[in-house]
């Protein structure tokens, strides 16, 4: 099953790695749970890639 969803922990390859989902009545996987992700670790990408772009 394709998904658009990279944080989600049932996320691999483009993929759910789930047999089955619900969804919500906005079309939402309820299945879903986020990948938590400290505020250091996105701060240190967000400036890498900042720098990446502008640099082009």
């Amino acid at each position: 099953m394709y998904c658009e969803n990279r944080f989600c922990i049932y996320w691999s390859d483009q993929a759910c790695i789930l047999d089955e989902i619900s969804l919500d009545i906005q079309g939402s996987c309820q299945q879903c749970i986020y990948v938590d992700m400290e505020e250091e670790f996105l701060k240190t990408y967000r400036e890498k890639f900042l720098k990446h772009y502008e640099a082009q």
